[in-house]
């Protein structure tokens, strides 16, 4: 069990999913480490926090580069922080920060994700997103948190399925 259980069964009821897959995902993620981050620099889905939409694609120069386009907005600060804080995986579940925006997480700044409440809150989202999107198929919306939707099937993303849904196997024995 982890030291963030009860945020975790709030934040998963709320979205009407098994407190058990969340813990499993959170463990899985950072070890439920509140303060975990992982940057992502090959991760390219960008999202526009100025029109709640998709970023543009990226030219084969803007994918190579280390500078944000200009056209790129931040909500706060300066391009750069929000640049990268969406190529970067925060906290317990480890979602993106581009994911983040798109769940509408308009926090100034992509580290308030480090705040339980907060990543509970933007991961679980997520995760029931993707087990609609998988008709309730556990392995393949695991599957897609780790590869995303059109991913899912590498065997990347197939090995991180299974080994959350051993963790979820554990935790139901635990927390029937």
């Amino acid at each position: 069990m982890t030291v963030h259980r009860e945020a975790i069964v709030a934040a998963a009821r709320a979205q009407g999913i098994d407190p058990n897959l969340v813990e499993a995902v959170t463990v899985q993620e950072s070890s439920g480490n509140t303060w975990a981050w992982n940057p992502e620099p090959r991760y390219r889905y960008l999202w526009n926090v100025r029109t709640s939409k998709p970023f543009r694609m990226l030219t084969f120069a803007e994918r190579a580069s280390e500078e944000p386009p200009l056209d790129f907005p931040a909500l706060s600060g300066d391009r750069d922080q929000e640049w990268w804080g969406q190529q970067a995986s925060w906290g317990l579940m480890q979602p993106m920060g581009a994911v983040a925006r798109e769940h509408g997480f308009m926090g100034p700044y992509l580290s308030e994700l480090c705040d339980p409440a907060v990543n509970l809150w933007v991961g679980c989202a997520h995760l029931a997103q993707l087990l609609s999107w998988a008709a309730g198929d556990a392995r393949k919306a695991l599957a897609g948190y780790n590869g995303g939707r059109g991913n899912y099937a590498a065997p990347e993303p197939q090995r991180y399925a299974t080994s959350v849904l051993k963790l979820y196997a554990s935790f139901q024995a635990v927390h029937p």
